[in-house]
């Protein structure tokens, strides 16, 4: 516990400089430093990532992944051998599986990963976008790649992802579009602004060094954006001086009064517009009147 925390300030405290800027909108964009590092990612990170406890964070969230999985934001797949799979022979919990990744270096490297561990399963959709913008629905099953278009997601996962988008935001409002009301669950572990100051203070100043380097803006304030992606926390979680953080989310079941009041919304619009069309059409009717009705000739003939 203590060489953790003690190895996780000293990567806080590398490379500080200048302030930098905390809003997502005011950051820039350095999400295709992912195509450049993809090749290497891994040895980078890997021991910094077991001695800061990511790992452990990792395998302890994707164990609880079920069903039909989403996993957006996935880099070079760093969770794949942590789920519970239920391909060729694996009696698990995860029956389908959809990648996503804004960087095809990364996701290629994803791909080589998973083909490795389950030759000859291709059940599993790779889709290289940006995870803001729609995705398509689960495969229908392991030997089929076909998405079931109107069908959603058990789990959507994501871990350090929210760092490295432009619009989290946006991100996280469509990722509670795929995924299922109220049953289904969103899997986010993430690192962004902590509980103190004085380590809020290390986070500003070296953001920018750490994005032009990894790809990600790692002082952001996650509780904020989850708040305003209008998703209900189940359990939220922070460690490492509150600077890392697990949450649990879901997509809040529609109320029936909410479904009530759109209904009578659509309703009274489209009675409007008939009303629009019936005038439209007695005022066609009058002035073809007046066109084909010859004129009346007056006087003797």
């Amino acid at each position: 516990m203590i060489a953790g925390a003690g190895s996780y300030a000293y990567v806080l405290s590398k490379n500080v400089s200048a302030d930098s800027p905390t809003s997502p909108a005011a950051q820039e964009d350095v999400s295709s430093r992912y195509n450049s590092i993809a090749s290497k990612f891994d040895k980078e990170i890997e021991t910094t990532e077991y001695w800061t406890g990511i790992t452990k964070a990792r395998k302890k969230m994707i164990a609880e992944a079920s069903g039909d999985v989403l996993e957006v934001s996935i880099g070079t797949g760093r969770n794949l051998d942590y789920y519970d799979w239920d391909f060729k022979g694996f009696n698990g919990k995860v029956k389908s599986f959809t990648a996503v990744d804004k960087s095809a270096e990364m996701l290629e490297v994803a791909h080589e990963k998973f083909s490795a561990m389950f030759p000859g399963v291709i059940g599993v959709r790779w889709i290289v976008q940006d995870a803001a913008e729609p995705i398509p629905g689960p495969p229908r099953n392991a030997n089929e790649r076909s998405g079931n278009k109107d069908a959603k997601y058990d789990t959507i996962v994501q871990t350090m992802g929210l760092c490295s988008v432009n619009d989290p935001v946006a991100l996280l409002k469509n990722l509670s579009d795929c995924v299922k009301e109220e049953e289904g669950r969103i899997l986010l572990l993430e690192h962004g602004r902590g509980t103190w100051e004085w380590i809020n203070r290390i986070l500003d100043g070296s953001a920018q060094g750490h994005a032009t380097q990894w790809g990600c803006w790692w002082n952001r304030d996650l509780e904020e954006i989850v708040k305003e992606s209008g998703l209900e926390v189940v359990k939220m979680e922070r460690w490492h001086f509150g600077t890392n953080w697990k949450f649990e989310l879901k997509k809040p079941k529609t109320t029936t009064t909410v479904k009530e009041e759109v209904k009578a919304v659509a309703e009274d619009i489209k009675k409007q517009e008939e009303k629009v069309v019936e005038k439209v059409k007695e005022k066609v009717e009058k002035v073809e009147e007046k066109v084909e009705k010859p004129a009346q000739k007056k006087g003797w003939w």
